[in-house]
C-alpha cells in the first residue's frame, strides 16, 4: 500500500483537494492533524487514518490549543486539559460514532506518550523495563527518560491522569467500531507494551493482538497473504513461551521465529543483537 502523510504545518485549506487527488491516485491519506483543524475536520476532508492519540484528543481541546497544534501545544494541550475531558460526553460519543461509521483507522502510539507523561525519571518506562537486565548497558542508559518537563503549575500526577484519559479514549474508539492499528514510533521493542495498554483500555488479548496482525494487513490490502495463520499465507510466524490468551506479555518470550518459511532460533537472534537472555 502506498500513501501520503500530512503534518501539522500543512495549510488546512489544502487538505481536501490534496486528499481528493491522493485518492484519485489510489493513495492512502493519513498523518497528523494540521494546526487549526480538529480530527473530525481532517476526516471529513479526506483522512483515512490519524496517527497519534494526542491528535484524537484534540477533538476536545480548547481552540487556542488546536490553533497551535504545530507547536509544543500538540503535547502540552492534551497534558494540561486531557485529565478534565469527559470521554463519554454526547459530543465525544458522536465523534467516535462518526469515525466508526467512516471506518477511519487510528494509530494511537500510546507508548510515545506514556514515558513523556508518566515518568519521573526514577526508572525505565514500562516498554523498556522488561529488557533492563538483558540489554547492553549503553542501550539501557539511552532508554532513561525523565518525562516531559512540568509547566503551568501542573504536577506529574496531573500528567498521569491525562495519559489515563488517552488510554480510555482508545477503548471507546474500539467499542465504537473504529479500527485500531498498533504503532510505536520507536525501535519495535515497544510493541508489546502498546498491546498491553490496549488491553488496559478494554480490548481482549486477542483483539489487542489483531491490532498488530490482521487489522493492519487489511489496511494494507495484504490480508489475503499475511496477518493471520492460514494455508497459503506467508509463513511469518512466532512461537512464544506461554499462552498469549492469558498473558499478552508472553509475546516478549520468543522461542522460534519463522520468516518467509525459514526457521530462526530466537535465542541466537537475541545473542547476535546483544541481548543477554529472555526479557522479564
Amino acid at each position: 500500500m502506498w500513501g501520503v502523510k500530512f503534518y501539522t504545518s500543512m495549510n488546512p485549506a489544502w487538505i481536501a483537494p490534496a486528499a481528493a487527488e491522493a485518492h484519485r491516485l489510489g493513495l492512502h491519506v493519513h498523518g497528523h492533524v494540521p494546526a487549526g483543524m480538529r480530527p473530525l475536520d481532517a476526516v471529513r476532508a479526506g483522512y483515512d487514518e490519524i496517527t497519534h492519540i494526542n491528535f484524537i484528543m484534540m477533538q476536545a481541546m480548547p481552540q487556542d490549543v488546536v490553533n497551535k497544534a504545530n507547536t509544543a501545544a500538540r503535547l502540552e494541550g492534551p497534558a494540561r486539559y486531557g485529565k478534565d475531558v469527559d470521554l463519554d460526553s454526547p459530543a465525544m460519543t458522536a465523534f467516535y460514532a462518526e469515525l466508526g461509521k467512516r471506518g477511519t483507522v487510528i494509530d494511537p502510539t500510546l507508548t510515545v506518550w506514556e514515558p513523556l507523561m508518566t515518568s519521573d525519571g526514577s526508572g525505565l518506562s514500562p516498554e523498556y523495563a522488561p529488557f533492563a537486565d538483558v540489554a547492553p548497558p549503553a542501550v539501557v542508559r539511552g532508554w532513561k527518560i525523565g518525562g516531559y518537563p512540568l509547566f503551568g503549575g501542573l504536577t506529574r500526577d496531573d500528567f498521569r491522569k491525562s495519559f489515563a484519559k488517552m488510554v480510555g479514549l482508545v477503548g471507546r474508539l474500539h467499542r465504537a467500531g473504529v479500527p485500531i492499528v498498533a504503532g510505536t514510533d520507536g525501535y519495535g521493542l515497544e510493541l508489546v507494551r502498546e498491546l498491553e495498554l490496549y488491553q488496559q483500555a478494554g480490548l481482549t488479548n486477542a483483539q489487542a493482538l489483531q491490532t498488530a496482525t490482521i487489522v493492519p494487513a487489511r489496511l494494507a490490502g495484504m490480508a489475503d497473504r499475511t496477518g493471520s495463520i492460514a494455508p497459503g499465507k506467508s509463513a511469518d510466524i512466532i512461537l512464544v513461551q506461554g499462552n498469549t490468551e492469558n498473558d499478552i506479555t508472553t509475546l516478549r518470550k520468543l522461542h522460534t521465529v519463522f520468516l518467509k518459511g525459514y526457521r530462526l532460533d530466537a535465542a541466537a537472534l537475541r545473542t547476535a543483537s546483544g541481548i543477554r537472555g529472555m526479557p522479564h
